[in-house]
């Protein structure tokens, strides 16, 4: 998890940019059969005949930030793509961040809230368990998606699908801003068609041209409340650990409030 200070000035540019440019005729969206199919396929190997609108995981934590290394428990509760609230409880203190629609914030070990940017609120809210973004991709016309090939995460064979988000009524340029921010690469292991990892960039509060590479990697699946679960959840940044969740229980269909997930 990264935990970053916010600009308020970041937040609103791109608003105000996504808002003011003349409105353009509809755009085009690429949805290819192949990764279609492939979502597909990722959706029934985790949950079956399972219908699922909301989850709650929790287990145990370890947090890593340069010499800051906090051990404790998480609770991660998730809506479908828009809407996740993970709390951390550690060592150090209380850590959380909550993600609705396109806004989101953080609140550090000192209780202090803080907003994401807009810019870094473009990406599922549901990254640290993409089943809803595989259901979102089969349900959501302005999701593009496209099959990339097959490649290699830790030693497995995997399918690699590229989703991102088209809003429509927007200048090109902006249409594909919104593309490359909200961007996220999929992996499903080939054989199984379990979630491996997911991909995508992070960017400073301040400067949306500047990216760093998150991967979220999924591992030990155990079939829990008649769906597929993976029990160990490591979140990368720039290619080193900085989350470390072992899950011991999960909780499906609860009816979670969306009040649950407000940021203000």
């Amino acid at each position: 998890m990264r935990f970053a200070r916010t600009s308020a000035l970041a937040f609103s540019s791109l608003f105000l940019a996504a808002t003011s440019f003349p409105r353009q005729a509809a755009t085009s969206v690429q949805r290819d059969p192949q990764a279609l199919a492939l979502a597909q396929r990722g959706v029934q190997a985790l949950l079956g005949n399972v219908t699922l609108t909301d989850v709650t995981l929790q287990g145990t934590a370890n947090y890593t930030a340069g010499s800051d290394d906090e051990t404790g428990s998480f609770k991660l509760d998730l809506k479908g793509t828009q809407e996740s609230k993970l709390v951390l409880n550690l060592t150090g203190g209380t850590r959380q961040e909550t993600r609705q629609l396109q806004a989101g914030g953080w609140v550090g070990s000192d209780g202090q809230s803080h907003a994401f940017a807009l810019h870094n609120c473009w990406t599922d809210a549901s990254t640290l368990f993409p089943i809803f973004s595989l259901i979102a991709t089969l349900s959501d016309s302005q999701i593009a998606a496209a099959y990339l090939g097959q490649a290699i995460i830790n030693g497995a064979s995997v399918d690699h699908l590229q989703l991102s988000r088209v809003v429509p009524g927007q200048n090109p340029k902006m249409t594909t801003q919104i593309q490359e921010l909200s961007a996220m690469d999929i992996y499903l292991e080939a054989a199984s068609h379990l979630p491996l990892a997911v991909a995508f960039t992070t960017h400073p509060d301040d400067d949306l041209q500047r990216s760093f590479p998150v991967q979220i990697q999924f591992s030990g699946y155990q079939q829990l409340g008649g769906i597929h679960v993976p029990m160990h959840i490591q979140k990368l940044l720039q290619g080193t650990l900085t989350l470390d969740m072992v899950v011991t229980s999960i909780a499906t269909n609860t009816g979670i409030s969306d009040i649950n997930f407000s940021t203000q």
